[in-house]
């Protein structure tokens, strides 16, 4: 297979239901794309882990039916892979993680504890993570993977 040319920025929109069973499928399309960009392997699995995570998260906190349905944004040129997740809040809890709710996060994250793993291995992966609320009253969550030129394979 041939490199995709990364000299201008691209954005792919996928819309997929609020549903777990989505989640693989998404992860090996976006690994794919991961792939042709140049991406090594190690980067492809923690790119494809984060999706997992980020996407769990917005399905399970951030979506009130399976029809809701959550939005990814993935933007790319020739320095970087954007992912970008939108859920549309629940009515009981909107902005599930705003970002006040992060710090709440890590401070009671523990190795014993059987939550809020996701979100810190995301922030520890990914070159950049950025979470905020949005309009629809929801939760956006973007992660950023810099391109290496010292990267193996």
């Amino acid at each position: 297979m041939t490199q995709i040319e990364k000299t201008k920025q691209e954005i792919l929109k996928l819309s997929v239901p609020s549903c777990l069973k989505y989640i693989r499928p998404i992860q090996m399309f976006i690994g794919q794309l991961a792939q042709q960009l140049g991406f090594c392997r190690t980067r492809i699995y923690d790119i494809e882990l984060i999706i997992d995570e980020v996407c769990s998260n917005a399905i399970e906190h951030g979506s009130e039916t399976p029809e809701s349905g959550i939005d990814l944004t993935l933007t790319f040129d020739s320095s970087k892979l954007e992912i970008h997740v939108r859920d549309k809040g629940k009515s009981v809890r909107k902005n599930w993680l705003a970002t006040g709710r992060l710090d709440e996060v890590s401070q009671k994250m523990t190795p014993d504890s059987e939550r809020g793993h996701g979100i810190f291995l995301a922030e520890k992966l990914s070159d950049s993570l950025e979470i905020l609320t949005n309009p629809l009253g929801g939760t956006d969550v973007q992660v950023i993977f810099y391109f290496s030129t010292s990267s193996g394979s």
